[in-house]
C-alpha cells in the first residue's frame, strides 16, 4: 500500500520526526484518505508513472510513500507518532496504517488487505562479480493477507510470476532477461551472471501474485561487473602438504594487475604480494608456490587479485589446507566448501573434508550433529582414507513443533576432542516435507557409511535399535552404504550379494490392524527376471505369502489369495521406485471392505480386495539381492496401521531427493480441500484442465440423459475457455457402459446451445464449437473413462499422435492436402470432471467425478474436418463390435442375396441381423462403392482348405467342418463342384457358395493362366494339399494385382503397423474406421478413434499383454490375443506386401523418431522420446498423485463397493482394473516394445548400421552362432553391408544363425542389440581373427576359448564395452590374444580364465567380486584392489610369475599378498639385479609365517631395486616398496633387522615373536659379548637386557669399529673406566636408555662421529670423549644430567653443541679444550652454573656463539684463549671476575664489555685482540697486568673511567698504539702518574672524546 502522507517542519525545512496530538490525528485520517483518493494510489510500483525503481525502491522492500512530486521509501520520510484520542500509541508506520484502516470505517476494518513485497537476503543490495564466475541473488517472495486490520497477515502460499529485468551498457532500458514462477515464503537463489555486462549493472526484480494479481514493489540490485577473476578449480586442497604448496589459478582479465595472497595458521601469518601485469591464465593455470609453514597443522591459504590502483579486485578464494612435517604423527582435519544454509526434511552436504594422520593411510573421527546442545546425528567412521576429498552430508529430518528457523551446530571429533571448531548452520524449517508420524521402523541409508564401525549393523532409526543381519558375498567397496550416480546415500548389494534383516514386517496379523510397508528401491543390470530381488515372504504351497519384488514385478500374497494376475504390477529395472504397500481393512468405514493396495511413486496401482478371515501373518523376514541383479536401497519404512493416500503421497514426498522435486510435487498435489479430503474445484482448475457439468452425469446408477450447462476451462489456454448451454449428456460405448462410471458424450443442441467465450462474447445459437484453435468444429464430443483398456496414455497419445504420423510420413488424404486441420484420427485432452451442485444453503458446489480424457467423438461428422457437404460422396463405416464375419471381410457381399443390408434404426449394415459396418458419414446408397473394395479382399482369402468329397458330404458333415475360419473348395477328381469354393452361412446352416454376385467362385477359372503365377499344367500330379498352397499362393498374387485399384496400400500398411507397433489388439475386428471421399482417385482408407486395448493392458483391463505380441499369437487357451485374428484383408496385405510393410514400418519409425524431438541419443531414446511426447507426457505426466488416487476411489473402490452389493454386474472385477498411472510398467513395456519391434523390422539398433554390437571378423565358407536373447527378439547379425535377421526367439531361448561367407578370407559380422542378449554361446571353434568387439550389458558368460578343447578362434585383441553384467570371462588358450584387456567397466566379474593367452596386462574394476583368476604367460601386471571373496587359491600366476613388474594388492582380506609376492620374487631368483619385478603395493593384509623367510626377503624388498606404488598405481612417489599391513612371523630374528625393516616400510607392522637374537655389526664386538653371554648360536635380547654390568674389556682394541648394539643391554647402568679408550677405529656406538653413568675416559681417543645421551645419564665423567676428533654432533635427550666433569670433549670434532640446562655441576674445567671444530655453544642455564671454568674453551678456534646466562660470575683462566673466530662476547654486568688470559688472541673479536664490578684487569686479558678497535675500563678498576691489553694492534682508543690512575705495568699496553680518554679533572694524573706518564702523548680529556 502506498500513502501520499508528507509533514515538514517550517523552520528546518526538512523530515522531523515530531509528535502530533490526538486532534491532530483525527484530522490527518481524513486528509489521508482524501490525499490518496486524489492520488489514485496504485498498488504496486510497476504502474507508477513516477517512479524510478532503482532509486525510489526501499533497499528492505518496505511501502513507499509520495512526497516532493516523488515516491520514497517510508524509512526516510516522516512518520508522525504520538497518542490518539482513543489512546492508540503511535510509533511505528505501521502502527499508523493500521489506526488510519481501524478509523476510516468505525472499527476493525474488513475486506482483505494484502502484503506483498521483496525481502533480500543478502548483505547487501550492491554486489561486486567477476565475469565467468557465478552471481548469486537471493531473497525471498513475501505474500500476506488479512481480512481485517485486527487480524495479523498470513501467509498466502500462493506462487509468485517473478521477471528479472536488467540495466547495464548493453541496455539503457530495462530489458526482461528471466520469467519464471517462484514459491512465496521460501528464499530463492539464481544465478543471473549470464545477464551482466561489464561496469555497471543494475538488476531489477518484480513479482506478481499468481492469485492475488498483485505485484509486489520492484527490487533492484546493484552489481559491478568486472573482467578480473580467479579461480583454483584444480586446487587439491585435501592433499597433506610437506613442502611447497602450488596453487593452481586461472586468472583472466587482460589489464596490469597485482596476486594477493595470504596464509594464515595457528601463530602463523604471512602475506604475498606479486605482479603479474597483463598476464591471462584462462586456459593454463599460473602455478604459485606458497612456502610450507614449516609446522604440522591446518592453514588457511585466500588469495585475489586487483587492478594496479586496487579499485578492483576479484572474489578473494580460500582453502583450508594440512601442512605436515614428516614424522609427525597428529590427526588433522580440513574444511572446506561449507554449506550456507541447510534445509529441514533434506539432503545436506555440509562440508568437504579432507584428514591427516601421519604415516597412517586411514584414519578414524566422530561427526555429531547438534539442536540446542543434544545429539541428533553421530557418525562414528573408522576408516576415512587420508588425504582424500570426503563430503560430509547429512540427511536433516527434524521434528519441530512449528514452522520456525533453528540451528544446528557440526563437531567432527577424534573420541572427544574436538578436530575444529564446530560449524553452526542456520536451517530453513519452512518446508515441513516430514513423513507421517508413527513409524515403526526406518531404514536410513542416508545416515550410513561404510566407513562407520557399525556398518554391518542395521539400525532402526525410529529407537536407535540394532537389527541383526546376515551378509553374503560382500565386496565392501562397491557394495554396501553407498552413492548412487546422482549422489543419493543407498545400500547398495551387487549381484551376488545379500543381505537379510533379523525383521519380519509381517510376524504379527495385520489384516484387521492394518499395515503399511514402505520401499525405495531400484534395480539395475537384470540378467534374470525370474528370479526376486527382495522378498518378505515366507513358502505356501507351491507359492509364497507375503511380498515378492522382482526387477520388473511386484506380487504381493495373502494366505488365501495368490491370483498374480491382479496382486502383481509391472514395474521398469533401471527406474527409481517407491513402492507403498497399505492394508486396509474395512477401508472408509465401509464394513468387510479390506484392501490391499500397492501404490508406485505415490499413486494406487495396484488394489485388491481380501476377505476378513483371510490373513498377511508370516515370518519372512526382509531379503535383499539377487545373483542376478543389482539392487540400491534409498529406504525402509513400517507402520502398524494403513496410511490414507494423502499419507502415502506425503511419505513419497519426504523421500524425493530434492526441495525443488519436494516443491513441485506437493504444488502439483495441492488439488485438495481444506480438510486434505476430497478434490477442490479451485485449487484443481489453478493447475490443470477442467470440464464441469451442472446437472448430474449419467452412469451405472443413474441411466438417465441429461441437459445441462457445460464448462471447460483450460489450465494452459484459458482464452479457449467456454461455457455451453443446453448440452445433453449421455452414456457412450458398448463396453464402458457396463461399468460403474461410464463414458460420457455431451452434444450441442443444433438449435439451443450457445456457446460463451472467455472473452465474454455468446455465439449464435446451434453453433459448432471448435474446441482448440487447430480442430474442426463439431457438436458432439465424448469424455472417456480410464477404464478396462482404455489407458489415458493409450487415447490420448495414440489419437492425438496418429495425425502428425500420417503427416510426417507424407500419406495426406484429399482432404489433408487441402486443409491443415483435416484430421484422420480424433483428438483428446486431459481432463478434471467435476459436478456442479447446488447444496441445501444454496451455495454452489464441485463434486469430484474422476479423470477423463475429452475432445471430438468420433460419431460427429465434422470431427475429421471433412464431410459430406465438402465431399458429396463421402463414405465412412465403421468395423463393429465382436467381431462379426462380414467386418473379418470372410463372407461373399453379394446385394442380390440379402443377406447383408442395412438397418435404419441401428445405422449400421448388419450380417445376419449382426451389426457389422456401422454407417458414420455418406448416403446409405454409398456403400455400392466399398463392396467392390471388400469382395476384392474377400474373393483372395487365403484362408482355404480343400475337401475331397462332394458338397453334400461336406453338408453332411457340418459339425466337424463349420466352426472351421477357412472356406473349403472340393477336391473330389471329376466332382461337378470341383474347385469350387464354399463358405458356412449360419442363416442357412449350410455351406454355400463363395458367389459375390459373379457365379461360384472356382479356384481354377479365377486363378489359373490369369498372369497370378498358376498354370494349368501346374496343377498335375499335386495332392489336395499342395494343391491348395498353389491356389493360395495365386490368390496372395491376385490381390497384390488388384488391391491397388480399391485400397491405398501406404495407407493400410501405415494404419496396420501402427496398430501392430501400439499392440491395438481391437483394432483389426474392431475400432476400424474404412472411409473414402468417393472420387475417380480416391481410394480406401483407415482412420482411428478408440485406440484401446494397446500396450500391456487387455480388455479386461489388465497388463497382461507381452510386448513380444504378434498378430497371430495365442494364449495359454489357445485364443488367439488379437481380436480379428481372421481378418482377410490384414493378413492379406501382411502376404500380398511384404516387402513394403517392413519399408512402411521403417519409415513410421523414422518418422516417429523425427516427431519425438530427441536430437541426440541412440534409436531406442529416439523412439522413446516419441511416447514420452505424445503419451506419458499427455497423461501419466499431467495427472498429479492426488487425482489418481481420488479417482481410483470414486470409480474402482467405489465401483466395487457396487459390485459386491449386486448393484450391477460385469464380466470384470472392477478392482482389478485400478491401475492407477500405470507409469513404471508402460513405459518399460514400449521400451522392450520398441527394441522388439526394431528387432522384427531390422531398425535402428538391429540394422546393419547398428551401433549396439558385437563385432567380429569371420573367415571361412560359413560361421554358425549360437545367441541366446535375454529379452523377446529377432536376433539379427550384419554380414558386411546385409542385414541377417534370426528367427522369433523367446528370452533364454538359443537362435542359431548360420551365416555364408563364401569363402572370404576376412569378413565384418556384427552382432546386432548386443545390450539384449543374455548369451552369445562358445566361440572357441569359430573361425573368427583379428580385433573382436564386444557388448553386451546382460551378458553373463563369455566364452571365448577353451580349457580342454582345440581353439581355433585366433584373435589378436578384444574390447569390452558395456559388459556391466559379465561373471565369467574364458579366454583360455587363446594364444594370439596380446596386448592390454582393459576389464575396469565389467564391475560384476567372477571369474577370469586368461591362461593360454599373450595378453601382457588385465586392467581390473576397482573392486567387485572376483574370486577367481588366471593369468596367461606375457602377463607383467597383478594388480587387484577391493576383493574381498577372492583368495589366495584363487589366483593363478604360474605361467607367468617371472615376468611379472608391478605388483599391486590392495585391500583383499582373503588373499596373502605377501605369499604371492614371495612366489614371484623366488620365480626371479635367477634374474639378479635386473629382476623384472620392479614396482609394489600391497595393502590390508594380515598374513603370519612361521620361519624367517619372510624376513629375509623384506630386507631384499629394501634393498633400493624394488620402489613403491602410489594408491593410483603411479610409480615415483614412493622410494621403498608400500606395504600397509600385518605380518605376523614366528621366527628367531635379529633385532637390528626388524627394527631397520620397520624404518623403511613405516606403514607395515611387523609382529615378530620366537627369540630376539642381536646382530653385532662388528665381529670383533660380536664375537666377545657372544662368548660371555650367548647361548652358542648367538646372543639373544633376553640374554643381553639381563646383562647389570658389561665386564667385557675392549680397551685399546683398535679392531672394533661400533657398538650400536650397546642400546639393548636394558640393564647397564654405566660404562666401565676406559671402557673403550684408545679404541682409535670405534666410529659408532648407542647407548641404552637405562645408562646413569659414562665414567672417565670411556670413549678416549675414539673415532666416534656423534654420540646420543639418553635422558637416563646423570653423570659424565672426565675425558670421556676427550680426543674423539671424529666426534661433530652430540645431542642430548632432555631428561636427568647434572654433572659433566673437566676434559669431557676435549680435542673432540664437535662443531655445535646444546648442553642441558638440568647440568648443575661443572666438575673442572678444560671441557672443550681444543675443539677446533666447536661453532656454538650453549652452556647451561641456572643458579647453580655461575662459572665457565679455566679453560673451558681454550682452543676452540671456531667458536662464534656462546651464551652467557645472568648467573655466570667468573670467568677462569684462559677461558676462551685462542679462540680466534669469536667476533663478539655478551659480558654481564653479574660478572666479577675475568681469569687470566681469558680472551687471550681472540683475534676476531670486535667488542668486549667490561663489567663495572671488575677492580682489575688479570694479565694478558685481552692480549693480540688484533679486531678489537675500543675498550671501556670501569670506574672501579684499581690495576691492570701484565700484557693485559699487549698487542691489540687496531685498537683506537682506551677510555678509563677510574679517577686514580690503575697501577699497570711496562707491558700492559705493548704494541697497542691507541688513545687514552680519562676524566677531564685525572687529565695531570694520568700524564704524570709513573709509568703512565710514558703514554702522556696519547692520553686526553674525556670531554674531547667524540662519538
Amino acid at each position: 500500500m502506498a500513502l501520499n502522507i508528507e509533514h515538514k517542519e517550517e523552520n528546518e525545512g526538512k523530515n522531523s520526526r515530531g509528535r502530533l496530538s490526538a486532534e491532530e490525528f483525527n484530522n490527518l485520517i481524513d486528509t489521508v484518505k482524501e490525499l490518496e483518493k486524489n492520488a489514485n494510489t496504485p498498488s504496486s510500483i510497476g504502474e507508477l508513472k513516477n517512479v524510478s525503481p532503482e532509486s525510489d525502491t526501499a533497499e528492505d522492500g518496505s511501502v513507499l510513500l509520495y512526497g516532493n512530486n516523488g515516491w520514497s521509501p517510508a524509512a526516510g520520510v516522516f512518520i508522525p507518532t504520538g497518542v490518539a484520542e482513543d489512546g492508540s500509541i503511535i510509533t511505528t508506520f505501521e502502527d499508523l496504517m493500521n489506526y488510519i484502516s481501524s478509523h476510516s470505517g468505525g472499527g476493525g476494518e474488513t475486506g482483505i488487505q494484502r502484503n506483498l513485497r521483496i525481502i533480500n537476503n543478502l548483505d547487501s543490495k550492491s554486489l561486486s562479480a567477476s565475469k565467468g564466475e557465478p552471481c548469486h541473488l537471493n531473497f525471498t517472495f513475501i505474500s500476506q493477507e488479512r481480512y481485517s486490520t485486527n487480524e495479523p497477515y498470513e501467509d498466502t502460499g500462493e506462487r509468485g510470476f517473478c521477471q528479472i529485468s536488467v540495466k547495464n551498457s548493453n541496455s539503457a532500458e530495462y530489458l526482461v532477461v528471466k520469467q519464471l514462477y517462484i514459491s512465496s515464503g521460501s528464499p530463492f537463489s539464481i544465478d543471473v551472471a549470464e545477464f551482466l555486462a561489464s561496469g555497471a549493472n543494475n538488476v531489477m526484480i518484480k513479482v506478481t501474485g499468481e492469485v492475488t494479481e498483485v505485484t509486489a514493489p520492484a527490487f533492484v540490485y546493484t552489481v559491478q561487473l568486472t573482467s578480473l577473476s580467479i579461480s583454483a578449480d584444480n586446487f587439491k586442497w585435501w592433499t597433506a602438504y610437506t613442502g611447497a604448496i602450488t596453487l593452481p589459478l586461472n586468472i583472466s582479465g587482460n589489464i596490469s594487475k597485482t596476486l594477493y595472497v595470504t596464509v594464515t595458521g595457528k601463530d602463523y601469518n604471512e602475506s604475498y604480494q606479486i605482479q603479474i601485469g597483463t598476464g591471462v591464465y584462462t586456459e593454463t593455470a599460473y602455478n604459485y608456490s606458497v612456502i610450507h609453514p614449516g609446522v604440522t597443522g591446518v592453514f588457511n591459504i585466500s588469495a585475489y587479485v586487483s587492478n594496479s590502483d586496487g579499485t578492483v579486485k576479484t572474489r578473494t578464494i580460500s582453502f583450508n589446507v594440512i601442512c605436515a612435517v614428516a614424522g609427525e604423527q597428529r590427526k588433522l582435519v580440513a574444511v572446506n566448501n561449507i554449506l550456507g544454509r541447510a534445509t529441514n526434511w533434506s539432503e545436506n552436504s555440509l562440508f568437504d573434508y579432507a584428514m591427516y594422520d601421519g604415516d597412517n593411510v586411514i584414519t578414524s573421527a566422530k561427526f555429531t550433529i547438534k539442536k540446542d546442545g543434544e545429539d541428533v546425528f553421530t557418525s562414528e567412521e573408522d576408516s576415512i582414507a587420508c588425504s582424500a576429498r570426503h563430503t560430509f552430508s547429512f540427511p536433516m529430518e527434524i521434528e519441530t513443533m512449528d514452522n520456525t528457523e533453528f540451528e544446528i551446530t557440526a563437531h567432527i571429533l577424534d573420541v572427544d576432542m574436538e578436530l575444529t571448531s564446530p560449524i553452526t548452520y542456520q536451517v530453513n524449517n519452512s518446508l515441513g516435507y516430514s513423513a507421517v508420524s508413527g513409524s515403526v521402523f526406518y531404514m536410513n541409508p542416508k545416515t550410513r557409511s561404510n566407513r562407520q564401525g557399525n556398518r554391518q549393523e542395521i539400525i532402526n532409526e525410529m529407537d536407535g535399535s540394532v537389527i541383526p543381519g546376515s551378509w553374503e558375498n560382500m565386496n565392501w567397496g562397491n557394495d554396501g552404504w553407498q552413492s548412487d550416480e546422482d549422489g543419493n546415500k543407498v545400500l547398495r548389494l551387487m549381484a551376488g550379494s545379500s543381505l537379510r534383516m533379523g525383521y519380519s514386517p509381517f510376524k504379527n496379523e495385520c489384516a484387521r490392524t492394518g499395515k503399511t510397508l514402505e520401499l525405495d528401491y531400484k534395480v539395475d543390470n537384470v540378467t534374470d527376471y525370474s528370479e526376486p530381488v527382495i522378498t518378505i515372504s515366507s513358502p505356501s504351497g507351491g507359492s509364497f505369502v507375503g511380498l515378492n519384488i522382482y526387477a520388473d514385478d511386484i506380487i504381493m500374497h495373502s494366505q488365501s489369495l495368490k491370483n498374480d494376475d491382479v496382486q502383481s504390477l509391472h514395474t521398469f529395472e533401471g527406474k527409481r521406485t517407491r513402492l507403498t504397500l497399505t492394508i486396509l481393512p474395512d477401508a472408509y468405514g465401509n464394513s468387510g471392505f479390506n484392501l490391499c493396495i500397492l501404490y508406485v511413486n505415490g499413486v494406487k496401482n495396484r488394489e485388491f480386495t481380501y476377505e476378513s478371515n483371510d490373513y498377511f501373518a508370516h515370518n519372512g523376514m526382509i531379503v535383499i539381492g539377487s545373483g542376478y541383479a543389482d539392487v540400491d536401497i534409498y529406504g525402509i519404512r513400517e507402520y502398524n496401521q494403513g496410511l490414507t493416500s494423502q499419507g502415502v503421497l506425503r511419505n513419497y514426498i519426504n523421500w524425493l531427493n530434492t526441495t525443488d522435486s519436494k516443491a513441485i510435487v506437493t504444488e502439483n498435489n495441492d488439488i485438495l480441500d481444506l480438510h486434505g479430503s476430497d478434490i477442490d474445484f479451485e485449487n484443481t482448475k489453478d493447475q490443470f484442465n477442467v470440464m464441469t457439468f451442472d446437472n448430474t452425469i449419467p452412469y451405472m446408477a443413474d441411466q438417465s440423459t441429461r441437459t445441462g450447462m457445460l464448462e471447460v476451462f483450460f489450465y494452459d489456454h484459458p482464452e479457449w475457455n467456454v461455457s455451453i448451454s443446453n448440452v445433453t449428456a449421455k452414456g457412450q460405448g458398448t463396453s464402458s457402459m457396463k461399468y460403474w462410471i461410464w463414458n460420457t458424450r455431451y452434444q450441442l443442441d443444433k438449435k439451443l446451445s450457445v456457446i460463451r467465450y472467455a472473452d465474454g462474447s455468446d455465439s449464435t445459437a446451434g453453433a459448432k464449437w471448435s474446441m482448440t484453435p487447430s480442430l474442426p468444429a463439431g457438436r458432439k464430443f465424448t469424455a472417456k473413462k480410464n477404464y478396462a483398456s482404455s489407458m489415458q496414455s493409450h487415447k490420448i497419445g495414440a489419437v492425438n499422435s496418429y495425425t502428425d504420423l500420417i503427416r510426417e510420413v507424407g500419406i495426406l488424404n484429399e482432404a489433408m492436402r487441402a486443409d491443415a486441420k483435416v484430421r484422420v484420427s480424433v483428438w483428446e485432452a486431459p481432463f478434471v470432471c467435476f459436478e456442479k451442485q447446488t447444496n441445501d444453503e444454496g451455495e454452489t458446489i464441485y463434486i469430484f467425478r474422476g479423470l477423463y480424457t475429452f475432445g471430438p467423438d468420433k460419431g460427429d461428422a465434422d470431427t475429421f474436418g471433412y464431410n459430406t457437404d465438402t465431399y458429396p460422396n463421402l463414405l465412412s463405416i465403421e468395423g463393429s463390435d465382436n467381431s462379426p464375419l462380414l467386418t473379418l471381410f470372410r463372407v461373399p457381399w453379394n446385394p442380390a442375396k440379402g443377406l447383408i443390408a442395412y438397418n435404419e434404426d441401428e445405422e449400421a449394415f448388419q450380417y445376419n441381423g449382426q451389426n457389422s459396418f456401422d454407417l458414420g458419414e455418406g448416403e446409405v446408397e454409398n456403400i455400392s462403392s466399398f463392396i467392390p473394395a471388400y469382395n476384392c479382399v474377400y474373393q483372395c482369402s487365403p484362408r482355404l482348405k480343400p475337401f475331397n468329397g462332394t458338397l453334400e458330404e461336406l453338408n453332411a458333415q457340418l459339425s466337424g467342418y463349420k466352426n472351421e475360419p477357412c472356406e473349403f473348395w472340393i477336391a473330389k477328381s471329376g466332382d461337378i463342384n470341383q474347385y469350387n469354393v464354399y463358405y458356412f452361412e449360419s442363416s442357412e446352416g449350410r455351406f454355400m457358395s463363395s458367389d459375390i454376385g459373379e457365379g461360384t467362385i472356382n479356384l481354377l477359372s479365377q486363378l489359373a493362366d490369369k498372369g497370378y503365377g498358376l498354370n494349368t499344367s501346374d496343377l498335375a500330379g499335386k495332392t489336395d494339399d499342395e494343391l491348395n498352397t498353389l491356389f493360395i499362393n495365386a490368390r496372395i498374387q491376385k490381390f497384390r494385382m488388384d488391391a491397388p485399384a480399391y485400397w491405398d496400400i501406404d495407407d493400410c500398411l501405415f494404419f496396420m503397423n501402427n496398430v501392430e507397433f501400439n499392440a491395438g489388439t481391437d483394432e483389426r475386428a474392431k475400432n476400424t474406421y474404412p472411409y473414402c471421399f468417393g472420387t475417380e482417385t480416391s481410394r480406401w482408407r483407415w482412420r482411428v478413434d478408440d485406440a484401446d486395448t494397446r500396450f500391456d493392458t487387455t480388455n479386461r483391463g489388465l497388463p497382461d499383454k507381452e510386448y513380444s505380441v504378434e498378430t497371430h499369437d495365442t494364449d495359454e487357451t489357445g485364443a488367439s490375443v488379437w481380436n480379428g485374428e481372421t481378418n482377410n484383408f490384414f493378413n492379406l496385405m501382411e502376404l500380398a506386401f511384404p516387402e513394403e510393410k517392413i519399408a512402411s514400418m521403417r519409415k513410421s519409425m523414422t518418422a516417429m523418431q523425427t516427431l519425438g524431438g530427441l536430437k541426440s541419443g541412440n534409436d531406442l531414446e529416439k523412439l522413446f522420446a516419441f511416447y514420452q511426447k505424445y503419451y506419458f507426457d499427455q497423461a501419466q505426466e499431467y495427472f498429479p498423485a492426488n487425482a489418481y488416487n481420488a479417482d481410483a476411489k470414486y470409480c474402482y473402490e467405489n465401483g466395487k463397493l457396487a459390485y459386491n452389493k449386486g448393484h450391477y454386474s460385469n464380466d470384470t472385477d472392477p478392482i482389478t482394473q485400478s491401475l492407477g498411472d500405470h507409469y513404471l510398467a508402460e513405459q518399460r513395456w514400449i521400451t522392450k516394445r520398441i527394441l522388439y519391434m526394431m528387432s522384427k523390422y531390422s531398425f535402428g539398433l538391429f540394422s546393419a548400421n547398428g551401433t549396439d554390437t558385437i563385432t567380429v571378423r569371420a573367415a571361412g565358407n560359413t560361421i554358425k552362432y549360437e545367441l541366446t536373447p535375454a529379452m523377446d527378439m529377432y536376433p539379427a547379425i550384419a554380414n558386411g553391408t546385409s542385414i541377417i535377421r534370426g528367427r522369433r526367439t523367446k528370452a533364454g531361448e538359443v537362435c542359431e544363425m548360420e551365416i555364408e561367407l563364401s569363402g572370404s578370407g576376412d569378413q565384418q559380422n556384427a552382432i546386432q542389440g548386443a545390450s539384449y542378449l543374455q548369451d552369445i554361446g562358445d566361440w572357441h571353434n569359430k573361425n573368427v581373427t583379428g580385433s573382436m568387439i564386444i557388448q553386451g550389458r546382460m551378458l553373463r558368460d563369455i566364452r571365448l576359448g577353451s580349457k580342454d578343447a582345440p581353439v581355433v578362434i585366433s584373435i589378436s585383441s578384444l574390447t569390452l564395452s558395456n559388459c556391466v553384467s559379465l561373471q565369467r570371462l574364458l579366454l583360455s588358450n587363446i594364444a594370439t590374444l596380446a596386448g592390454t584387456l582393459n576389464l575396469s567397466a565389467c564391475s560384476h566379474l567372477q571369474e577370469i580364465y586368461a591362461d593360454g593367452t599373450s595378453l601382457t596386462q588385465i586392467v581390473l574394476p576397482s573392486g567387485g567380486g572376483l574370486r577367481v583368476i588366471q593369468y596367461g604367460r606375457l602377463n607383467q601386471y597383478l594388480s587387484l584392489s577391493n576383493y574381498p571373496l577372492l583368495t589366495t587359491e584363487g589366483i593363478e600366476i604360474d605361467l607367468c610369475r617371472d615376468v611379472i613388474t608391478d605388483f599391486f594388492i590392495v585391500n583383499c582380506p582373503n588373499l596373502s599378498p605377501m605369499q604371492l609376492l614371495v612366489d614371484i620374487m623366488n620365480a626371479q631368483t635367477g634374474q639378479g639385479d635386473n629382476h623384472s619385478l620392479k614396482r609394489i603395493r600391497a595393502v590390508g593384509f594380515e598374513e603370519t609365517y612361521n620361519d624367517s623367510g619372510m624376513l629375509d626377503k623384506l630386507a631384499t624388498l629394501a634393498d633400493g631395486s624394488y620402489e613403491g606404488l602410489s594408491s593410483e598405481g603411479i610409480a615415483g612417489e614412493d622410494k621403498y616398496p608400500v606395504l600397509d599391513g600385518i605380518l605376523n612371523i614366528e621366527a628367531n630374528h635379529y633385532a637390528d633387522s626388524i627394527e631397520a625393516l620397520r624404518n623403511t616400510f613405516k606403514k607395515l607392522v611387523l609382529n615378530v615373536t620366537g627369540k630376539e637374537y642381536v646382530r653385532f655389526k662388528d665381529s670383533v664386538i660380536g664375537s666377545l659379548i657372544i662368548d660371555k653371554y650367548g647361548d652358542g648360536e648367538g646372543v639373544t635380547m633376553g640374554q643381553i637386557q639381563t646383562v647389570r654390568s658389561l665386564d667385557v674389556s675392549f680397551r685399546g682394541n683398535s679392531d672394533i669399529t661400533s657398538f650400536n648394539e650397546f642400546m639393548y643391554f636394558a640393564s647397564v647402568t654405566n660404562t666401565n673406566r676406559f671402557f673403550f679408550e684408545n679404541c682409535i677405529n670405534l666410529r659408532s656406538v648407542k647407548l641404552p636408555e637405562s645408562l646413569k653413568i659414562i665414567d672417565t675416559n670411556s670413549f678416549y681417543n675414539t673415532a666416534i662421529e656423534d654420540i646420543y645421551i639418553p635422558a637416563s645419564v646423570e653423570r659424565i665423567y672426565s675425558g670421556s670423549f676427550n680426543k674423539c676428533k671424529q666426534l661433530q654432533v652430540v645431542t642430548f635427550s632432555a631428561g636427568n644430567l647434572y654433572e659433566l666433569q673437566n676434559s669431557t670433549f676435549r680435542d673432540s670434532g664437535i662443531k655445535s653443541i646444546i648442553l642441558p640446562d638440568t647440568i648443575t655441576e661443572m666438575v673442572g674445567g678444560h671441557v672443550f679444550y681444543g675443539c677446533s671444530s666447536l661453532e656454538t655453544v650453549h652452556y647451561p642455564v641456572n643458579e647453580n652454573i655461575t662459572e665457565i671454568s679455566a679453560s673451558q674453551f681454550c682452543e676452540c678456534s671456531s667458536l662464534i656463539e656462546i651464551n652467557i646466562s645472568e648467573y655466570i660470575t667468573s670467568i677462569g683462566q684462559s677461558c676462551f684463549r685462542l679462540c680466534k673466530s669469536m667476533k663478539e662476547i655478551e659480558i654481564t654486568d653479574n660478572i666479577h671476575t675475568l681469569g687470566k688470559g681469558a680472551f687471550f688472541q681472540c683475534e676476531s673479536l670486535e667488542n668486549l664489555h667490561i663489567p663495572s664490578s671488575i677492580t682489575s684487569i688479570p694479565d694478558e686479558l685481552v692480549r693480540r685482540c688484533y679486531n678489537l678497535t675500543h675498550l671501556d675500563i670501569p670506574e672501579g678498576v684499581t690495576s691492570l697486568g701484565i700484557y693485559a691489553i699487549a698487542e691489540c694492534t687496531n685498537m683506537e682508543y682506551i677510555i678509563m673511567n677510574p679517577v686514580v690512575p690503575p697501577t699497570i705495568v711496562d707491558l700492559t699496553f705493548n704494541n697497542t698504539p691507541c688513545k687514552f680518554y680519562v676524566p677531564d679533572g685525572s687529565l695531570e694524573a694520568y700524564k704524570t702518574a709513573g709509568i703512565w706518564s710514558k703514554y702522556a702523548s696519547r692520553i686526553y680529556p674525556l670531554s674531547q672524546k667524540t662519538e
